[in-house]
């Protein structure tokens, strides 16, 4: 039987890398948290080629990258279980990230508020309703469902209040 692939996009502090990723019914930000090394399956700069995962896979077109090394990445679009997934307060932040400034809802457990603490607890974080903002050249704006930062590459974090 051959595993299923799902796309992903990265970003690390100096590439964009697209490619796809067994995750086995798992979500990411688990896959991240976990492990010290992502795979990917024709891992490339620039946007996919195909919009379905190729139907053969060589054994040697599987690359690894550390995962501290990932600054953002953006998971396959796809819900999750709903035994994965985890209920929490939402909370608007922002936040830089290497070259780039981050807003989204971070889902936070009740009564703790974002700050140093959160980050220091996670390797990676998903934020929901995602913008993001390349600060360098080329500069480029990006809005996602979902982003998962890593919290060790946070250089900053501010709670946001929605002005209505």
């Amino acid at each position: 039987m051959v595993p299923e692939l799902a796309p992903i996009e990265l970003y690390t502090a100096d590439a964009r890398i697209v490619g796809w990723i067994e995750a086995g019914g798992r979500r990411v930000t688990d896959l991240l948290n976990e492990l010290d090394e992502l795979r990917l399956w024709h891992p490339s700069p620039g946007p996919l080629e195909a919009l379905s995962a190729p139907a053969t896979r060589d054994p040697g077109d599987w690359q690894v990258l550390p995962a501290a090394s990932v600054l953002l990445a953006m998971p396959p679009e796809w819900r999750a279980s709903r035994q994965l997934r985890l209920h929490r307060r939402l909370r608007r932040v922002g936040m830089v990230v290497g070259p780039f400034s981050v807003t989204g809802n971070l889902h936070l457990p009740p009564g703790i508020e974002p700050g140093v603490h959160v980050l220091r607890a996670h390797r990676f974080l998903p934020l929901t309703d995602a913008h993001l903002l390349h600060n360098g050249e080329p500069s480029f704006e990006h809005v996602v469902s979902v982003v998962i930062v890593n919290a060790r590459q946070v250089e900053h974090i501010v709670p946001l209040v929605t002005l209505a």
